[in-house]
């Protein structure tokens, strides 16, 4: 499977602003032949419950709005890596990518499982230390 989009610097990215695009476009610079194509603004996960009185285009919005958003995902062949941008990592940053991930192969079990990337601007030593016991890579740019 491949993305929609090319992948190449931006001057904007779908549900992308200020440092993140910064950073994004650091990645792509340090890392030019990385992935083959990507996708921005992956949306997993049910999102809120419904009530069965709303009408559809209300359900279709709050199913929109309330589901769980991956930054970026990257492809290279039919292998998907799910890619958090932040400007500084924080504890918090695990259980996004470990969520986004149970979620995408519960949304897309005939996709293969994605690998995990979180690239920032900024990471701690304590930050670095959990991430690490789960074996998420992290780039620094």
């Amino acid at each position: 499977m491949s993305g929609r989009f090319p992948y190449v610097k931006r001057n904007s990215y779908p549900h992308m602003i200020g440092e993140d695009l910064i950073i994004w476009n650091r990645f792509i610079d340090r890392f030019p032949g990385r992935f083959d194509s990507v996708d921005y603004d992956w949306r997993v996960g049910q999102g809120m419950d419904l009530q069965e009185s709303w009408e559809d285009t209300i359900k279709r919005m709050a199913t929109m709005i309330t589901q769980k958003r991956i930054d970026v995902l990257g492809w290279n062949g039919e292998i998907p890596t799910i890619i958090e941008v932040k400007k500084n990592v924080s504890i918090s940053t695990l259980g996004q990518v470990l969520g986004y991930q149970i979620l995408f192969v519960h949304d897309f079990p005939h996709i293969h499982k994605p690998e995990i990337l979180v690239v920032c601007g900024s990471l701690s030593i304590d930050d670095s230390t959990v991430l690490g016991a789960y074996s998420i890579p992290v780039e620094v740019v």
